[in-house]
């Protein structure tokens, strides 16, 4: 049967509804109130979206899940999405791409840990930190102001006497019974007061503590008290407020242009809005409450995330389930709303620029990036934008250590897994044309075995290493495949010129291209070629340094291969051994005055002839 007739064949209740290509792979998950009614509305071309023709084009059955109602709808939808990663569902960055803080307050002497994935262990997590310095930065604070022990369970056991973190007043010294469990456990409820957000029972609790201790006339131990209870109210200063009567609520927002755009949701925890968290998306095609709704159900695995509010800025098709949903996970009812004014409606514009300058900037370089490839498409004579771009150089000194390197753009973007870096083996002297004949033969007889052609090659220099470039090309019968040079304005920089700029070489043409400094197909160009130069230069000094220590110490009368090893692992290096005197030589194993004299002599004639 075709589409349409499977979508007729399907039944009327709630459900999940799968669409498979030819080869069975899952292209859509969606739900339904109406099974039948929402995939006819695909297949029969009443759903105008511009990714729908695409996916109904490649789609060749569709597979239905009926549930008894929407929430289980709902949790099946999120659960087959996970499962299957469709190519045309919503794709939000997995929960490890984010850091968390995490504590078990059940372990003994609980410490704090920075993890990737929250699990449903019974541990209290904090968090997520877009940015692994926010996260740390966070975690060196909290060690600062609550001196919880930051060493390994395996240590914690072992350790038979305080370490220095204790000296320096950072941890409370469990590991050697310097605290009572009750103290431990009270700065750990500290802790989690503080990174909860909840300030105001924090520093009522540290206040009461303070005088509790002054009047013990434990003074120490009160300014210690005091000092948090200021650098909890400076961080908290730091934040910007909302509006303390907000409470706790996370706030959602969407920007989009067509198919693509990004999603923010900003943390308000008691009034304090913390750092925004962005989600770009590509080739999307459901609507902002769909999409929303997916990236709800998707966001909100872990009940310890779900706060009592979620502010969205357009309703979402299965409010009710989507709530319910929500309202299991954490345990307490949640409230899903979409304010309409006051100050709620300011947060949501807030969190909506984040989303907006997130996605002109995302996509601002990656235009920038499609018409500089574009346009070099059009000056090197090429039917579509270069996919991958190659570019080669040479390194060496005075003719010796000759190397070069290759390295690989894909899309305009470095793929340095694809770098090669060569050993000259027919060269003798610096011959630079002789050097590019020799590294685009081999790469380009591997690519004739392995057809793996680069779009277009790019080659580091002028007219005559663009030459050399052409006569491999024509010697392995390759005269098709595109290659440029890009040469530097020596000649007119020795003339005065001091705007002159690079200039693309091409073949067949006696007349350079010559860009704007600032055209980005030019700055792509520069950035790949200096990309190669400083792959091959990096690679000239490394065997350049391993030639000179090996022939150093290959010069050594009487000393063999075990002996030079021997040298080389006590002293290090050829430098501190010239340094040496002769009786440390004398004294290692196998050498004796006399063989050390000869190893001395011949080191410090080697200076002198230096």
């Amino acid at each position: 049967m075709d589409l349409i007739e499977q979508a007729a064949a399907l039944p009327t209740t709630a459900g999940v509804y799968m669409f498979k290509d030819k080869h069975g792979e899952v292209l859509y998950v969606g739900k339904a109130i109406n099974l039948r009614s929402r995939v006819k509305q695909y297949v029969q071309g009443h759903d105008e979206r511009f990714m729908v023709r695409y996916l109904v084009a490649a789609a060749q059955t569709v597979e239905v899940f009926p549930t008894p109602t929407e929430k289980e709808a709902l949790i099946l939808e999120n659960e087959l999405i996970k499962q299957h990663r469709p190519r045309y569902n919503t794709k939000l960055r997995d929960d490890k791409n984010f850091l968390h803080l995490r504590i078990d307050p059940k372990a003994a002497s609980p410490r704090f840990t920075l993890v990737r994935r929250i699990k449903d262990d019974g541990a209290r997590y904090f968090g997520p930190y877009a940015s692994a310095t926010n996260a740390r930065r966070t975690i060196t604070f909290v060690s600062r102001s609550f001196p919880l022990r930051t060493c390994t369970d395996q240590v914690l056991r072992t350790r038979k006497k305080p370490c220095l973190l204790y000296q320096m007043k950072r941890c409370l010294g469990p590991c050697v019974d310097l605290c009572t469990p009750a103290e431990y456990d009270e700065t750990v409820q500290d802790a989690m007061l503080f990174l909860a957000g909840k300030d105001r029972e924090l520093v009522s609790r540290l206040q009461a503590r303070m005088m509790a201790l002054a009047d013990e006339e434990r003074f120490e131990e009160a300014m210690r008290h005091r000092d948090v209870i200021a650098a909890v109210k400076s961080s908290l200063e730091s934040q910007s407020v909302v509006d303390v009567r907000l409470g706790d609520r996370d706030v959602w927002a969407l920007y989009r242009e067509g198919q693509r755009g990004a999603v923010t949701v900003l943390p308000v925890r008691a009034g304090h809005m913390q750092q925004p968290l962005v989600f770009p998306f590509e080739g999307e095609i459901a609507e902002d409450g769909e999409l929303l709704s997916a990236f709800l159900n998707t966001w909100y695995q872990a009940g310890d995330r779900v706060p009592p509010e979620v502010l969205v800025p357009v309703d979402t098709p299965d409010h009710v389930a989507l709530q319910d949903v929500l309202s299991e996970r954490r345990g307490t009812k949640v409230v899903l709303a979409v304010p309409k004014r006051g100050e709620k409606v300011r947060v949501l514009e807030i969190a909506e620029q984040a989303a907006k300058a997130r996605f002109a900037t995302t996509h601002s370089a990656e235009d920038r990036v499609a018409h500089a490839l574009e346009a070099l498409a059009e000056i090197a004579g090429l039917e579509v934008p270069p996919y991958r771009i190659e570019c080669y150089d040479n390194s060496n000194l005075l003719g010796q250590d000759a190397v070069a390197s290759q390295v690989v753009f894909i899309e305009g973007v470095p793929a340095r897994a694809e770098y090669r870096r060569y050993k000259i083996k027919t060269v003798i002297g610096a011959d630079d044309y002789a050097s590019m004949r020799e590294i685009l033969t081999r790469r380009l007889r591997r690519a004739s075995d392995e057809g793996n052609f680069p779009d277009l090659i790019v080659v580091d220099g002028g007219r005559g290493q663009l030459s050399a470039a052409e006569d491999v090309l024509r010697e392995l019968g390759l005269e098709d495949q595109p290659v440029i040079g890009l040469s530097k304005p020596r000649t007119e920089r020795k003339r005065g010129e001091r705007d002159a700029v690079d200039k693309i070489i091409l073949r067949g043409n006696p007349d350079p291209v010559i860009l704007a400094e600032n055209h980005p197909t030019l700055r792509m160009l520069q950035y790949i070629r200096d990309e190669a130069h400083r792959t091959a230069i990096g690679f000239h000094r490394k065997t350049r340094s391993k030639s000179h220590l090996k022939s150093a110490l290959d010069d050594l009368p009487g000393v063999g291969a075990t002996r030079r090893q021997a040298l080389l692992i006590h002293f290090g290096s050829v430098k501190a051994l010239r340094a040496a005197p002769i009786e440390a030589i004398a004294a290692l194993p196998g050498f004796g005055p006399a063989l050390a004299q000869r190893v001395w002599d011949s080191l410090r004639k080697d200076v002198a002839e230096d």
